[in-house]
């Protein structure tokens, strides 16, 4: 995967951002979630918005150790 991964601090949810939601006059951030499957990290079909200072960008690294522990 080559996008950047970010952390939602608020949920300490992981994933690749795809976008801008404006809802209410609000602005938000589309974060599509990553998970870990068969020892992969691999994008699921779940997204959370997000507001801008709330997400971190981390690295794969980091994911890799939070989702499949080494």
């Amino acid at each position: 995967m080559s996008k950047p991964f970010y952390k939602n601090n608020l949920t300490g949810n992981y994933g690749v951002l795809e976008g801008q939601v404006v809802s209410n006059q609000a602005s938000y951030l589309r974060l599509r979630l990553v998970n870990a499957v068969g020892g992969m990290i691999e994008l699921s079909h779940h997204h959370e918005n997000v507001k801008p200072e709330n997400l971190v960008q981390v690295s794969p690294e980091e994911v890799q150790k939070a989702l499949l522990g080494f």
